[in-house]
């Protein structure tokens, strides 16, 4: 986890002094994620995501943003009496590299949709308090692609809120006995993240 911390800050560090001549600034917010492929279902799993990002304008409606940030992924479920269910608990820590194009709707609103690009640095996964698959039977890749799709609001000069969805584009892990159904080859990551920008040095 320390080298997790001190990656994002150098690396956030040099996004934020790219800022002279690009837009840059830092970001942080939580994420509510599910895990498509368990026997659960619902977006219990809170989490945390924060990192720096630099972005530039290609015209005056468009442009591209690219981040560094630390996420948090997987799923949680609460032990059930009826019908019975064990308690559930699926944490999946990844650095991740989004890049965006961002259409500017209005001076307030824009859009955004691209691809993130993942590394899964920590995970762990426990039934009833109790490691499970401690054998690695079925691990998890160490990559993700997602596509990311998001809108933001501009709060103050230098702060937007924006709320962004994101879905595996391939599967982070094989279905249990590696089977595949049509489209759908294992298991995916499924995450709404609500985060604060806050830009430096914005002009008016």
């Amino acid at each position: 986890m320390k080298y997790i911390i001190t990656s994002i800050i150098v690396i956030s560090s040099f996004l934020i002094s790219s800022a002279q001549n690009f837009k840059g600034g830092i970001l942080a917010g939580m994420t509510t994620s599910q895990y498509d492929g368990d026997t659960y279902s619902g977006f219990h799993r809170i989490g945390i995501n924060g990192g720096g990002y630099v972005a530039h304008n290609i015209s005056e409606k468009i442009s591209w943003q690219m981040e560094i940030k630390f996420i948090q992924k997987g799923s949680f479920q609460s032990p059930n009496f009826d019908p019975p269910s064990p308690k559930f608990d699926l944490r999946l820590n990844y650095i991740e590299l989004p890049f965006f194009i961002k259409y500017n709707y209005k001076y307030k609103l824009s859009f955004e949709a691209g691809l993130g690009l993942g590394y899964l640095a920590y995970h762990h996964e426990y039934i009833n308090d109790a490691p499970f698959d401690l054998n690695g039977n079925r691990p998890f890749h160490k990559y993700e692609i997602s596509y990311q799709i998001g809108g933001y609001y501009q709060l103050l000069k230098n702060l937007s809120v924006n709320i962004r969805y994101l879905y595996s584009i391939l599967p982070v892990r094989p279905h249990a006995g590696g089977g595949r159904h049509g489209f759908n080859w294992g298991e995916y990551n499924n995450v709404i993240s609500f985060s604060f920008y806050y830009q430096f040095n914005k002009k008016e």
